[in-house]
């Protein structure tokens, strides 16, 4: 991993478009030795690739010397965040929560490690479930005017929809600001970053700590992931799916061809966020991608290096070398160990050999058509292919793209 040593850490973020907004003074805070954290919700059982960029401004800082703190909010979640939400999430229980912090957390060290003080994971339920109310309020809440924590994007949107707002959700940026002033005293942690939708919680801490302690604290927001073209949230298959970080709940492979299948809008900014690469190596690939750019060489160099910081280099390679004998058609090319890792991310299904089928039935039985008779139409067109494999796979080929697999049993 690069750590681009010649420029700062804040001028590595500038020039990848990751500052959205920061607080004055910020260049000061962001040197070797300076501790920040990113906080989120526990609402899922693993990370998914909303989380990536955290993950990712978290390991650039440790690159560049800087201890860092990923914060699995179990006490927040409790509550859940309204940034963002057109309604109140319904609330999880402490199970759930218990659950997810545990898998977050495994996650988190094997993406970032090290040891503390470098890295730290902290649960803000280990003080936010002990304060009492009445010394919350006197602690934090007679730091907060009203009518601040009226203008609150988050609160306007809801109040103006007439959808209303619980308490509970409402005092949300408090309990957050009050995250800050507690890592700030007792880790010195002085920089939290976060997305941008997050950006009234975080002026909020460095507010409450200047209040309180009268220090200075500091913020960064990175910029919310969209099409530039369409306008689309990035994060989401097609299908609408969410694209996690757990191989049992997004296979790596299906990892993989979320990001070599970016469209060419996304491509370059994807890259410049996400790449580990330094600014000489990222502009040299978008240099050769823009001469040709049905090589992909862009995608392909951004598929590659997540699935191999999320999954390892061994899994990277695999997915990678199945991606070009399928693109390419050498469907001959694979082998047992490639068939039995795709076959999990690919239609497949199992056919006893005392059973016929013809290539019409296996297109419909993986989904691969509707009906025999589009089936039929397929194979008139040369539109689909069946490739037999060690004499009990079938690999099913329509159109240039789309392959299911079949085994004989």
């Amino acid at each position: 991993m690069n750590n681009n040593h010649h420029q700062t850490f804040l001028q590595d973020l500038a020039w990848r478009g990751l500052v959205y907004q920061k607080t004055n003074g910020i260049e000061r805070a962001l040197q070797p030795g300076t501790t920040m954290y990113w906080g989120f919700d526990l609402t899922g059982e693993s990370l998914h690739i909303g989380h990536l960029l955290g993950v990712v401004v978290l390991r650039r800082a440790l690159n560049y010397g800087m201890r860092v703190i990923p914060m699995p909010a179990g006490g927040t979640t409790l509550i859940g965040d309204p940034s963002g939400k057109d309604a109140e999430r319904p609330l999880l229980s402490k199970q759930i929560i218990a659950r997810n912090r545990r898998m977050l957390t495994k996650q988190l060290l094997q993406l970032l490690p090290g040891k503390p003080p470098e890295v730290r994971v902290v649960d803000n339920a280990d003080w936010l479930t002990k304060i009492g109310f009445i010394e919350f309020q006197r602690e934090v809440g007679k730091y907060f005017p009203i009518n601040t924590m009226l203008e609150k994007e988050s609160v306007k949107t809801r109040l103006e929809r007439e959808q209303g707002m619980s308490f509970a959700e409402f005092s949300y940026q408090l309990l957050q600001a009050y995250d800050f002033l507690v890592l700030f005293e007792k880790y010195k942690c002085t920089v939290q970053i976060a997305g941008s939708d997050q950006w009234g919680n975080m002026v909020q801490g460095v507010e409450l700590i200047r209040k309180r302690l009268g220090k200075q604290a500091y913020a960064l927001s990175w910029p919310l992931i969209v099409n530039p073209v369409t306008g689309k949230k990035f994060g989401k298959t097609e299908e609408g799916e969410s694209v996690w970080l757990d191989p049992a709940k997004t296979h790596p492979f299906k990892f993989y061809q979320f990001f070599i299948n970016c469209d060419d809008d996304m491509a370059p900014m994807l890259l410049r966020y996400f790449s580990f690469k330094s600014k000489n190596e990222i502009e040299r690939i978008e240099q050769l991608w823009n001469t040709d750019r049905g090589s992909r060489l862009l995608q392909k160099e951004l598929a590659y290096e997540l699935t191999a910081f999320v999954h390892g280099k061994i899994i990277a390679n695999r997915a990678q070398t199945i991606t070009s004998i399928l693109f390419e058609q050498n469907v001959k090319q694979l082998t047992l160990a490639d068939i039995s890792f795709v076959k999990q991310a690919l239609p497949y299904a199992t056919i006893s050999s005392s059973n016929t089928f013809s290539l019409e039935d296996a297109l419909v039985t993986l989904g691969l058509s509707c009906s025999k008779s589009e089936s039929k139409r397929l194979i008139a067109q040369n539109g689909a292919q069946d490739t037999v494999l060690f004499g009990t796979y079938h690999v099913i080929r329509k159109g240039k793209r789309e392959y299911g697999i079949i085994e004989i049993t």
